[in-house]
């Protein structure tokens, strides 16, 4: 099974060679969501997350989500201490003097396992130091009796009172004068003795994430999709959906990106960012609508959009529908969400038009095709095929009595050859009853279109919408 552990600062010094981890930058918003979703981890470690001044960290929301698909999730060292202690009651585990501290009260402040450190060629490189990591020094200094009791409270004090981006040993010495030099020189020869409980606690995650890991892989159980909905993007808050759909990282081949950078250029720079905009809210409010009524689609509903989508775009084999569900970052849980979202606004479409025996879909096409600016070119091609068909009524005649001994496929056939069919991706029988029609009226707009190009004398060259 798959484990993953989020880390940058808190691994300086670990030997990762015994861990069989996914090694992944510091966590920042949308990275575990990202991570559930590309990797399926059995287990995520979390010791790092990014910066404040650089970018948001991991949110509560996105630890809740892996737990409640029986991710296991482990907090340890820095950030990840304290998240392990603020969601222990939801599951996440926390391992480490650091996370026990935390977890007890005894270490309040947030800048006790914050640092500053920059990425470099050769990994993430420590800029400045925890709190903790002081703290544990100037205690074990103190026992060790390298600073007087009084010198290490001082040194702590006024470690305490260094922004934690400028926390470093050179610069508590540096303020530090109330403390003599022969002292601070001592403390500063002893220092390579003294203990890193970041590194400490960062060995331990990697040891307990291995564990459950190991223990995981054997059981070979499936994780289930959702424990009690807390996770689930499609029942959670608005503000989670957000982050779901806004803030996910995605990968392109410059760079991962957040998704709201592909979304905002597409509404202010695609040629059809109105009718993109405008179909996907009507889409939205017709899901709200199936909801509220409670529809759920079929299994055999949602296979048929899954051939109806494949059949779209071409994919002829599992391997190119594989490779279309990468290149649109889309994962099972999320095919699944859409196949059965495109079934239940079928399924509407089906209801609706049974009700419209006489007016079929009439009325909803020819208002769409005004709005979208396409109406009088239509009405005027209509317009030209029926005084054609007018000119030489024989031709209809003889087409109607001829349909009696070929066979509608045949016609559907031909039809399909002359003037092409654009439903993408639907199948005739699927078509039909989103249209509100029955067969024979299908058969008489087969019938017009046919006559229409004998007249015209080039049956399958020229369609009768060219008339």
């Amino acid at each position: 099974m798959v484990a993953v552990i989020f880390g940058g600062p808190s691994l300086e010094g670990v030997d990762r060679t015994k861990s069989s981890a996914l090694f992944l930058p510091p966590a920042v918003q949308g990275d575990l969501l990202r991570a559930v979703r590309e990797h399926r981890p059995s287990v995520i470690g979390l010791l790092d997350c990014g910066l404040p001044y650089r970018s948001l960290p991991a949110w509560h929301k996105e630890i809740l989500f892996a737990l409640s698909r029986g991710i296991a999730v482990v907090g340890a060292a820095a950030v990840g201490a304290h998240r392990a202690a603020e969601l222990a009651p939801n599951g996440m585990e926390g391992v480490g003097g650091i996370y026990e501290r935390v977890s007890s009260g005894e270490l309040e402040r947030d800048d006790e396992v914050l640092c500053d450190w920059e990425e470099t060629p050769d990994g993430i490189r420590r800029l400045t130091l925890p709190l903790v990591t002081m703290r544990a020094a100037l205690s074990a200094a103190k026992d060790a009796g390298v600073l007087s009791g009084r010198s290490a409270a001082s040194l702590l004090s006024h470690a305490e009172g260094l922004f934690w981006r400028k926390r470093t040993w050179k610069a508590l010495f540096a303020v530090a004068d109330d403390i003599s030099q022969d002292e601070l020189h001592s403390f500063e020869s002893w220092l390579p003795n003294a203990p890193d409980p970041v590194k400490e606690d960062a060995d331990a995650l990697l040891r307990r994430v291995e564990e459950l890991a190991s223990k995981s892989g054997e059981s070979g159980s499936p994780l289930p999709n959702d424990s009690n909905g807390t996770g689930d993007p499609g029942e959670a808050s608005a503000l989670f959906k957000s982050l779901d759909q806004r803030d996910r990282p995605v990968p392109t081949s410059n760079g991962t990106i957040r998704q709201w950078m592909i979304g905002d250029m597409v509404s202010f720079a695609h040629p059809e960012a109105e009718d993109i905009n405008g179909r996907g809210l009507n889409r939205r409010l017709a899901l709200l609508l199936a909801a509220l009524w409670g529809i759920v689609p079929r299994t055999e509903e949602i296979e048929a959009e899954k051939q109806r989508l494949r059949r779209r775009f071409k994919l002829k084999n599992d391997e190119a529908f594989t490779a279309w569900k990468k290149e649109n970052d889309l994962d099972e849980e999320e095919m699944s969400r859409l196949l059965k979202e495109e079934a239940l606004l079928h399924k509407l479409h089906r209801w609706y038009m049974q009700g419209r025996i006489h007016g079929r879909n009439t009325g909803a096409v020819l208002d769409e095709l005004k709005l979208r600016g396409g109406y009088a070119e239509w009405k005027e091609r209509a317009g030209r095929r029926d005084a054609l068909l007018r000119s030489r009524p024989e031709v209809l005649r003889e087409e109607r009595e001829r349909s009696c001994s070929t066979p509608f496929m045949t016609l559907v056939r031909e039809h399909m050859r002359a003037e092409g069919f654009p439903w993408h991706g639907a199948m005739l029988p699927e078509a039909i009853p989103e249209t509100g029609m029955e067969a024979r009226d299908l058969l008489d707009e087969l019938l017009l279109a046919r006559a229409a190009r004998r007249i015209l004398g080039n049956a399958t060259n020229c369609g009768a919408g060219e008339a």
